[in-house]
């Protein structure tokens, strides 16, 4: 890009504001830490709810913290709702630690999209991942009856695709026969992140996105060294982005959401292995915020590959 390109696209006015409701952490990077930063780099407004405030991420020894209630978060809501300010084109939603809260957004949703039906809710329905809960397992059936129906993007892992869905993905045709079941739920678009294990290899690693309606994705990319925390956070944040810029294009979308993240985890990786002898948790923090260039301008990537696959 030329100099006055990239100043056009950092002066471009969009008229974006999303309501994200996920965890905060105030060290390092988790939930809302990571999915602010790059929406309000591509000139998204961002509101902010954190489900949980806690001092840092999980991965470390001690954590400490506070968790917002369904009472809280209803408070908050009433309060936009009163001054006439609750006007989003998104919702997105991550982390959510206990059943009451989480049916709480579901109403807050019905009321956004009552409000305006053409406000897209993107939820990223954390539960778990290989194979285990790190959430209360009660969250699962309110994702499955009150939020799924409400959503129009889903980001599951193969885990979280498998609970949702009854019936565990390890195989390529078990991920599209899920994604099928929630489709005639009514979520147009789902991205199963990661995790379907009998389509993946030591070097590379697959998603999958589907339109219904339309065409499935498959999408393999390198696996880079090391296992990083809130990396789906990220990506559900730069979808939003770029199924918005791309009219819904999922294909071109989700390419440049991984060529992002491969960017991210790969400088992410470097550092780690660079401080090895620390031994320590904070070296893995994401680095987001040296990231930047990329996570705004996704370079092309010839080790993304993309293909359709049957339904």
């Amino acid at each position: 890009m030329t100099n006055a390109e990239v100043v056009a696209e950092l002066e471009r006015e969009r008229d974006r504001r999303v309501l994200s409701i996920q965890s905060h952490v105030v060290h390092g990077y988790a939930g809302n830490k990571c999915s602010v930063f790059p929406l309000q780099l591509h000139g998204f407004e961002v509101d902010a709810i954190n489900s949980v405030q806690f001092s840092n991420h999980a991965g470390y020894e001690t954590v400490k913290g506070q968790k917002l209630t369904e009472k809280e978060l209803e408070d908050l809501y009433e309060g936009l709702t009163a001054n006439k300010i609750n006007n989003y084109t998104h919702v997105l939603t991550g982390y959510c630690g206990n059943v009451t809260f989480l049916q709480k957004i579901a109403d807050v949703v019905k009321d956004l999209k009552q409000k305006d039906p053409e406000t897209k809710f993107v939820c990223d329905p954390v539960m778990g991942d290989n194979g285990r809960y790190y959430t209360p397992k009660e969250l699962m059936p309110v994702y499955r009856d009150l939020i799924i129906p409400l959503a129009d993007v889903l980001t599951p892992n193969a885990f979280e695709l498998g609970e949702l869905t009854g019936s565990p993905i390890e195989t390529e045709e078990d991920c599209l026969k899920a994604v099928g079941e929630l489709h005639a739920k009514g979520v147009k678009t789902i991205v199963v992140t990661s995790g379907v294990t009998g389509a993946q290899t030591q070097e590379s690693l697959r998603c999958y996105a589907s339109v219904q309606g339309s065409d499935c994705y498959r999408f393999t990319f390198p696996r880079l060294m090391g296992q990083f925390v809130g990396t789906g956070d990220v990506f559900a944040s730069l979808l939003v982005v770029w199924l918005d810029e791309l009219n819904g294009d999922i294909s071109e979308a989700v390419k440049k959401v991984l060529s992002s993240l491969q960017c991210l985890i790969r400088k992410t990786s470097d550092y780690a292995q660079l401080q090895v002898d620390t031994n320590s948790r904070a070296m893995c923090e994401l680095r987001l915020i040296q990231s930047r260039k990329e996570l705004l301008w996704p370079p092309s990537c010839d080790k993304i590959h993309v293909e359709k696959v049957g339904k």
